[in-house]
């Protein structure tokens, strides 16, 4: 099973590092909010793509209101970051 790490700030910003245990090298990340579909899905005002230097995705930011945008199962599961 692949390993999530998955980070919640105390302002409400979380990270699902999909690359492992270490932070992911970031080399690109693209927001959503500008995506046609963010007016009927507001999470998607929140949430950003990070992509390694191969265009692999990594990462999942969660920019404010990550218990909006989350399941409670990874909310419950995030160490504090």
């Amino acid at each position: 099973m692949a390993e999530i790490l998955v980070t919640l700030s105390d302002d409400g910003e979380a990270y699902l590092g999909l690359a492992g245990t270490a932070p992911p090298e970031v080399r690109e990340s693209v927001a959503l909010d500008a995506l046609e579909e963010a007016e009927g899905l507001p999470a998607l005002d929140s949430i950003v793509l990070d992509f390694d230097f191969y265009g692999r995705l990594v990462g999942i930011r969660v920019t404010s209101g990550a218990s909006s945008a989350l399941s409670p199962a990874l909310l419950d599961a995030a160490e504090p970051g």
